[in-house]
Parts: structure tokens; sequence; C-alpha cells
């Protein structure tokens, strides 16, 4: 994890500004090219918030000190949207699109909630080899 920077730098700012302008193209991407759904500005701007919220929270706890909680959550989000984009190809009836999203957003919190355990965990044994 040395490509993450330290606790209480400002490039966490920068990376939370990256973070949540990629994941928001890939999620424009996945409504409006992957499933075909005519442009709409409201669901776009839905999605930006949605990113805005997701980038904010990671990067906050990773500027915090919590890295092991940005490198899980970030996997659990890329495994999220590549599964997401996976179930768009399944024959599922019409359910695909909700599917994936709701496969989606499990991955997500699953990634962060294995963070939150793995720091607490990092936590308690650090606290208890200085005594």
């Amino acid at each position: 994890m040395r490509f993450l920077p330290t606790a209480k730098s400002n490039t966490w700012f920068r990376w939370m500004a990256v973070y949540g302008l990629l994941f928001w193209t890939v999620l424009l991407i996945y409504r409006f090219a992957v499933l075909a759904e005519p442009f709409d500005l409201m669901i776009a701007l839905r999605f930006g918030l949605l990113a805005l919220v997701v980038s904010v929270l990671i990067n906050l706890l990773g500027w915090l000190g919590g890295r092991l909680v940005w490198c899980l959550s970030t996997a659990g989000l890329i495994t999220g949207l590549v599964l997401m984009f996976s179930y768009t190809y399944r024959d599922m009836s019409g359910w695909e699109d909700l599917a994936g999203f709701l496969t989606f957003v499990m991955f997500t919190l699953g990634g962060f909630a294995l963070g939150l355990i793995a720091e607490g965990i990092y936590y308690l044994v650090k606290r208890r080899r200085n005594g």
C-alpha cells in the first residue's frame, strides 16, 4: 500500500476528486451506453451524487489513516462494477439491470464492511503489541 498517500495528506482530496469522476463516468457508461437508455439529466446527476458520496466516504477514511478500508472498499467497488456489467449480458427476463445494480451495491458495502473489520483487527493487534 505504498502507493497510497500518508494520513492527513492533501493528496487524498485530489484522489477523492479523481475517484469520484472515474466512478461517475463508469456509472454513466453503464446506464446510457451499455443499457442503451436515453439520456436523462436527473439520473446522470443522481449518479454523480452517488459517486460523490461514495468517493468522499472512502477517501475521507483513507485521509484519516484507514488504508485497509480504502483498499478493500475499492476492491469491493471494482468487483461490484464488473459483476454489474456482466449481469447485463445474462438473460434474466428484463431483471438484468436491477440484479446488476443490487450486486454492485452488495459487493461495495461488503468491501466497505470487510475493510472496517480489517482496520479494527489491525488496530487491536497494534494496540496489543504496544502494551
